[in-house]
């Protein structure tokens, strides 16, 4: 596992409404997004999302800054809608993100290949 990148982003909460700054963790294989606590000043990991599973949708590109700075984190865990604090930033993170995917996709099918063909010798 190997990191990528760190940084706020703002998590829309689509049944109530509100919104939270989570800070995001984004490593080779998983997408990681905690909370800071008040008191120790640590992160408490609210989230781990594995990015083979996961895919991004750009949230938009209408007049709202909002809608704008936002894209879709889809997983079969947990799909929502976060904002970044620029649409440069927002792009960053989706290409970054996307980046990732494509890499953990591409290790985990390698090793499943790995794996057929040693249970393909075994059997012989």
């Amino acid at each position: 596992r190997t990191f990528v990148r760190e940084g706020d982003l703002v998590k829309r909460h689509q049944l109530v409404g509100r919104s939270s700054t989570y800070r995001f963790f984004l490593f080779s294989d998983v997408l990681v997004y905690a909370h800071k606590s008040p008191a120790q000043g640590d992160y408490k990991v609210h989230e781990e999302l594995p990015l083979h599973l996961m895919k991004i949708a750009d949230g938009g590109s209408s007049l709202s800054n909002t809608k704008q700075n936002s894209f879709h984190i889809i997983h079969p865990n947990k799909s929502f809608y976060v904002v970044a604090s620029s649409n440069a930033e927002k792009q960053q993170w989706i290409e970054d993100i996307n980046n990732s995917i494509r890499q953990e996709v591409k290790r985990k099918a390698k090793l499943e290949k790995s794996r057929i063909e040693a249970a393909r010798r075994a059997a012989i």
